[in-house]
């Protein structure tokens, strides 16, 4: 990935920009070869139970990335009658779950990227934007490049 601008591939280049579409992209190229794979197996052998339960690995990680990438927890949650409310997070905590919030989402398209990485050299790999991503945003790269220069010290100096 080109450091120092957006990527020109159509994929994200920040985990605050990834979006559900790519997430469900990456999820529908897995799931199809995942489902021909079992089917060419029969019901019980070992190649058969490797390829359901890897989709089934495969569709958790996108359930959880998806519900991460878009705040919302999946499917219903109940909450119990005349439980207190939630407390209000101050300032400091938003901020610590928004950077924790975005390392998941980093941490869950790498895990996925990874996956669809072993295709990659299958004819048709339609994968190319597909990309481990290496910051949470813009600020964490400019926190980390800032890092690396104070670590590397002064200029001409070993």
């Amino acid at each position: 990935m080109a450091r120092g601008g957006g990527r020109t591939d159509g994929g994200a280049r920040y985990a605050d920009e990834l979006t559900t579409g790519q997430v469900e992209e990456v999820y529908d190229f897995l799931l199809s070869r995942l489902e021909r794979a079992a089917g060419a197996h029969p019901p019980g052998s070992e190649e058969r139970i490797t390829a359901s339960a890897l989709e089934e690995a495969v569709a958790a990680l996108v359930l959880t990335l998806c519900s991460t990438v878009t705040g919302r927890p999946p499917g219903r949650v109940r909450v119990r009658a005349g439980a207190p409310p939630a407390p209000v997070p101050g300032d400091e905590e938003r901020r610590v779950r928004a950077e924790l919030r975005l390392e998941r989402i980093r941490e869950d398209w790498n895990r996925l990227c990874d996956l669809a990485a072993q295709w990659s050299s299958v004819p048709g790999y339609p994968g190319s934007h597909w990309r481990r991503i290496d910051f949470r945003d813009a600020a964490h790269e400019r926190w980390y490049d800032e890092w690396r220069r104070q670590a590397a010290g002064p200029p001409g100096q070993d």
